[in-house]
């Protein structure tokens, strides 16, 4: 009679790497989210995409705000931190449907961002088209960089 004794090298009692060690739980909740049919839910909202960077004397955000109406759209900014808020409202759902997957996100999103330096809130302006958010926010005087003259003598 053959025996076959199969070892992995990886699998040492009580580590990390053990049967109920990290890895393995890592392992286990990607296989159970790959196999799946309910989609991955983050309860509490969302945060939208987004790209902020800095254009001669503004900082630029851009955020995707799919399906959201710009009246459901809140921008302020406070103490050097921008928020960005906005709520998604669910459709009106029919008794007959049934769902074989529902992954869209409804309800509330919300994105803080600490500004690199001052910036003029009295000069900021934000439009909103096919989804996309764009706010400018000019840099205040004191950040602005300035270019010293020299003098020969």
């Amino acid at each position: 009679m053959n025996v076959i004794v199969r070892r992995n090298p990886l699998r040492v009692e009580g580590s990390l790497l053990g049967p109920t060690g990290l890895i393995d739980r890592a392992e286990r909740l990607a296989r159970d989210m790959w196999n799946s049919s309910e989609p991955l839910v983050f309860y509490g909202g969302t945060h939208p995409s987004l790209d902020m960077y800095e254009e001669k004397d503004d900082v630029v955000v851009k955020a995707e705000l799919p399906g959201i109406d710009k009246d459901g759209l809140e921008i302020s900014l406070e103490e050097g931190t921008l928020h960005i808020k906005a709520e998604k409202k669910s459709e009106e759902e029919a008794e007959d449907k049934k769902f074989y997957v529902r992954e869209r996100f409804y309800g509330h999103y919300h994105r803080s961002l600490t500004m690199p330096f001052p910036v003029d809130a009295e000069k900021t302006s934000a439009t909103f088209e096919k989804g996309v958010l764009e706010i400018r926010l000019p840099k205040a005087e004191e950040a602005r960089t300035k270019h010293i003259e020299i003098r020969a003598e």
